[in-house]
């Protein structure tokens, strides 16, 4: 094998890591990421929350991720002489939560050194003396749909209590992320709900069902092609109405997925050479990533028959949604 081909091997695999790993910052993750820095921005004022909700797929730990670093890498006050802060703690929420096992989760996702055994009052004064010495200023619960799993029910009632009482004690920012089973949750709390009323930020699917929704559709397709460029790779044009309605279909409008089905088409794509529709269709008949459609292909059917399962889709999706929000 030649030096070139061991090159045409090696480069698709690296432009399918970094595509991997990069992350547009489309106008629904802005927002997200200003109404997180808008809560947080009220710590030590008085306790606030904000929940960031969507199904998966949609990019909110990639959301947390930047908000996190960006804050993180633009503070000059975490180290002194007296001592380090620690402003942010992230963690996940156990998948049974109790108040103890929620303690010792957040105690554990941040820099404490100290033993995580004991009493759950002995917890609570280990948490209280670790955010007041370390300057905590917000708590960012991801997986929170947790507090409302069947095998919790007895115990969410604490948990949720206390968390109000962190936020009222320390005057705590929460942001509360997961996916839309988790809003019921907190819904059923009126207390704890009352804290999160004023920001809440739900994430969707790209639709195309008006013009508006396709232009930023085909904004976020144009940066995803403009990424692999650079790396190489040219795309046949994906923000015209027939395509963004194909890799819809294809993809149920979630990026996650439709970064697989570009990573799919990558795989067995030879640099130089434009990736076409059918390279879509086969990475895509590879793959399972959407079971509602089973072997419908969207790149090889007739465009029309296309258009039938899109607007099967969004109606799907439309129903979905409404009972995502259905906290009864």
């Amino acid at each position: 094998m030649t030096n070139d081909d061991n090159r045409n091997l090696q480069e698709p695999k690296s432009a399918t890591v970094a595509f991997a790993g990069w992350r547009t910052r489309h106008d629904r993750f802005r927002q997200a990421l200003n109404d997180i820095q808008r809560t947080h921005t009220m710590s030590g004022v008085e306790g606030v929350g904000m929940l960031l909700m969507g199904i998966p797929g949609l990019g909110k730990s990639s959301i947390l991720d930047s908000y996190v670093r960006h804050h993180l890498s633009g503070r000059d006050d975490l180290e002194s002489p007296d001592r380090s802060r620690e402003p942010i703690i992230r963690l996940s929420v156990p998948a049974e939560p109790t108040l103890k096992t929620l303690i010792q989760a957040i105690l554990l996702a941040s820099s404490y050194e100290g033993s995580i055994k004991g009493t759950v009052g002995e917890l609570k004064q280990k948490l209280d003396e670790f955010i007041r010495e370390r300057g905590v200023e917000l708590l960012i619960f991801d997986e929170f749909q947790h507090f409302l799993r069947e095998q919790a029910k007895v115990n969410t009632r604490g948990v949720v209590n206390h968390i109000k009482l962190m936020m009222d004690k320390h005057k705590l920012a929460v942001v509360m992320a997961g996916i839309p089973a988790g809003y019921r949750s907190i819904a059923h709390h009126e207390e704890l709900y009352q804290r999160f009323a004023q920001r809440q930020t739900r994430l969707a699917p790209f639709q195309i069902d008006t013009e508006e929704n396709l232009q930023a559709f085909g904004s976020y397709l144009r940066a995803c092609t403009r990424f692999l460029q650079r790396h190489g790779f040219e795309f046949i044009p994906l923000a015209n109405k027939e395509m963004m309605v194909r890799v819809y279909v294809a993809t149920k409008g979630i990026p996650r997925l439709i970064s697989g089905l570009f990573k799919v088409a990558l795989e067995s794509a030879e640099k130089g050479q434009p990736i076409t529709q059918k390279d879509l269709a086969e990475g895509f008949s590879r793959t399972l990533m959407n079971p509602d459609i089973q072997t419908f292909n969207p790149f090889r059917a007739p465009y029309e028959k296309v258009l039938e399962r899109a607007r099967e889709a969004q109606e799907k999706a439309a129903s979905a949604d409404r009972k995502n929000w259905d906290i009864h």
